[in-house]
Formats: C-alpha cells, structure tokens, sequence
C-alpha cells in the first residue's frame, strides 16, 4: 500500500522542521557552554581543517554569504580566534587563519548533536550512510534559496 504523496510531502516537511529545531537547541547550547555561535565554530573548523583563505572562499566553503562570513570573522578576529593578512602577492585579497587560541576553541566546541549524528551515522552500514548523504545533499540542494536566483 503505497502513502499518499501529499502526506508524505507533509512528513517530509515536519521532519525538517524537527532538525531545524534541534539545530537551534543545539546552537542554543553551544553560546551558553562554549560562546560561539554554530556559524562561528563552523567557520573556525573550516579555517583549522583546511588552512588560511579568502573571505570569499571561506563562505563558498561554509554556504554562507560573504557579508555573513565578515561579519562572523569581525567577531571571531575581535576576540582573538582568527588574523586577517593581505596577501603579500596581492593586496587586494585578505588571508584569513585560525589563531592557535581559535583551534582550540574549534576543538573543545563540538555540538551534542554533530557527536551525536556522527556517533549514529558510523553505526550505519557503509550503503545507508551514502544513500543518507545523497537524500540529505537533495533536500539541501532544494532548500538552497540561491537556486531560486538562476
């Protein structure tokens, strides 16, 4: 017997409010206990995993607009967790790190529930864990409101 496609539509949808939620629990949880915002520590992960970068790629990397991410790194550079350089071959580019204070920040930040997806997550065999990336990547890709700007 198959659902009726509205309804499933409708689940869908409640599920993704569910997450969001939970996101938002979560981010809540990270400011009172470690004082970054999730977009900070994301951020702040991204710069420690992948090294020194440009405003502009720090947002393509992250899914954040670039006045986002600048204001983020405001913050972040104001309490000492990130620099800011001009490139010494371009001045116009501006290279973005992660201080040794702003890595151990990253590092002792971990939300509850990205341990907790990760924790689940590994517990799926290999072929669920990609058919979840690939569903999840959708959704993602159909929620991006800047697929609304081509």
């Amino acid at each position: 017997m198959s659902m009726d496609p509205d309804r499933i539509t409708d689940e869908i949808l409640l599920a993704l409010r569910r997450i969001m939620r939970g996101m938002d629990i979560s981010s809540r949880q990270l400011i009172s206990e470690r004082g970054l915002t999730t977009p900070q520590l994301i951020c702040l992960q991204h710069l420690q995993e992948q090294g020194p970068m440009t405003t502009g790629m720090l947002a393509q990397t992250v899914s954040l607009s670039p006045a986002t991410v600048t204001g983020i790194l405001d913050r972040l550079e104001l309490r000492g967790l990130v620099t800011r350089e001009r490139r010494p071959e371009d001045k116009r580019h501006v290279l973005v790190a992660v201080t040794p204070t702003g890595a151990a920040a990253a590092e002792a930040a971990p939300s509850r529930l990205a341990n907790r997806f990760t924790h689940a997550l590994a517990r799926l065999p290999e072929d669920d864990r990609a058919e979840v990336h690939r569903v999840i990547l959708y959704l993602a890709d159909l929620a991006d409101m800047r697929n609304d700007e081509k």
